[in-house]
């Protein structure tokens, strides 16, 4: 027989727009374990070279955002009716460092990283797009209220939405990305967290998103000394005259020294005979793609 208690127990049914908050509500709850979420204590320490200038710019975001300091610099900013959030842009071509600086400044400082896929805020439904834009900062303030120190909320390759604004008559795809850009820009004056944003193009940014960023650290290809560092960090092996060589005749990035670091270490295991100098330099002409624009530096080793 049936009990009375549960006679009224029916199935319940929520149309689309309940279903969706309360799946999003649950979301922020959840993202702690999700793959936006990079803890510090997982991020492995990778030793950094920059050029004298990114250095010091670099050192000073970091010093900012070191527990105490942050702490006490909000709240002089909270007393003089200031903003207390912070944004950054990082800067410049690409494997010069940008992203793995910023896993080395949350590792320094405990604190966590909070992805954004750009990509998978991107919907073909009309209206879509900008409210999962709007999750992505209601889901990082809730974090930020629960956390002990608060998270970095990292926007990796921004270029898609920091762009200048399109002309958006007779074109929905363009009010769809100005929308988008609207609410971030508005989310930036309202952050009171931390933002860090990279990107490999800044020569199309919106002046607005200009005026967003309080930091902005360019990051350049490292000039020869910084190379030479780089080389002996990846290839100990090299002796500092050969270490000086190819960091002299290459102007390369740390990722693509890093693109040939690996490939020496996978031919020493196939073959089991340790890469000449020549060979490691028939990588790095391996590395030019273009050789008209990407030309080797002096006369050759």
């Amino acid at each position: 027989m049936e009990d009375e208690r549960f006679s009224y127990c029916r199935l319940l049914k929520l149309d689309i727009r309940p279903k969706n908050e309360l799946i999003a509500d649950l979301l922020v709850k959840i993202t702690y374990n999700s793959k936006e979420m990079i803890l510090a204590k997982n991020i492995k320490e990778k030793k950094m070279f920059y050029n004298t200038l990114e250095a010091e710019q670099i050192n000073r975001f970091s010093s900012l955002l070191e527990a105490d300091s942050f702490r006490d610099i909000q709240a002089r900013l909270s007393e003089s009716n200031m903003r207390t959030g912070f944004a950054c842009l990082f800067y410049g071509p690409p494997g010069c460092g940008k992203t793995e600086t910023v896993y080395q400044i949350a590792r320094q400082t405990g604190r966590d990283i909070v992805m954004v896929d750009i990509a998978e805020t991107k919907s073909m439904w009309f209206g879509e797009s900008e409210k999962r834009i709007k999750e992505v900062f209601t889901r990082y303030r809730n974090l930020a209220d629960e956390a002990a120190v608060m998270p970095i909320l990292l926007i990796n390759e921004a270029d898609a939405i920091i762009g200048k604004r399109k002309d958006i008559s007779n074109n929905a795809v363009a009010q769809t990305e100005n929308a988008i850009q609207n609410i971030i820009l508005q989310e930036l004056e309202n952050l009171n967290g931390i933002l860090v944003a990279t990107t490999n193009l800044t020569e199309n940014m919106d002046k607005a998103f200009e005026r967003r960023f309080l930091y902005k650290i360019e990051f350049k290809k490292p000039d020869s000394a910084v190379r030479q560092s780089i080389w002996k960090a990846m290839l100990p092996s090299l002796s500092d005259e050969d270490a000086k060589a190819v960091a002299s005749c290459f102007n390369f990035s740390g990722g693509q020294i890093e693109n040939i670091a690996r490939k020496r270490t996978v031919e020493y295991i196939l073959s089991g005979i340790e890469p000449s100098l020549e060979r490691i330099t028939a990588f790095c002409e391996e590395e030019l793609i273009n050789k008209e624009t990407s030309k080797r530096i002096g006369f050759g080793i």
